[in-house]
């Protein structure tokens, strides 16, 4: 099923902003990083799920091809047929101007070292996001491998 997935737009529906806005997150202190240049995101801190985000986060800060980052709030969701998905990041690069969801900033993109299920859902989302002209849709293990792709 989730092979042959397909997305289509209903409507013209799209997500509402409003979702950024609105999150009001409670966390511990070691799981948020905090923002120096804060005409490159919406938030004063981020909040990071692991080691590699917290990297990721840190390279987004430091350089000079990202104009614009931000970690997709959680009710940013995509439905799938194996429950919801929220992909991790959303930039804006200098060079094209393109926004790259990034979902899932792992260690390993290795199939067999990711569970089946975070795996599917990266599958749904290259397919929702195959939709958008303006928007890319990668998963990747660092921020290199989104600037300078293999």
């Amino acid at each position: 099923m989730i092979d042959g997935i397909k997305y289509e737009t209903i409507n013209g529906q799209v997500y509402e902003m409003r979702i950024f806005a609105e999150a009001e997150v409670e966390t511990y202190l070691s799981g948020l990083v905090e923002v120096s240049n804060p005409d490159k995101t919406l938030y004063n801190y981020i909040q990071i799920d692991s080691g590699t985000e917290r990297q990721f986060a840190k390279n987004c800060e430091d350089d000079d091809r990202v104009e614009f980052y931000f970690k997709l709030p959680p009710k940013f969701t995509i439905p799938t047929p194996i429950g919801t998905y929220n992909p991790d990041w959303a930039l804006v690069l200098k060079r094209d101007r393109k926004i790259y969801f990034v979902a899932e900033t792992k260690a390993s993109l290795e199939n067999e070292e990711l569970r089946k299920k975070e795996d599917m859902k990266m599958k749904c989302g290259k397919a929702h996001f195959k939709n958008f002209a303006d928007v890319e849709y990668r998963p990747v293990s660092a921020f290199n491998d989104l600037i300078d792709p293999v």
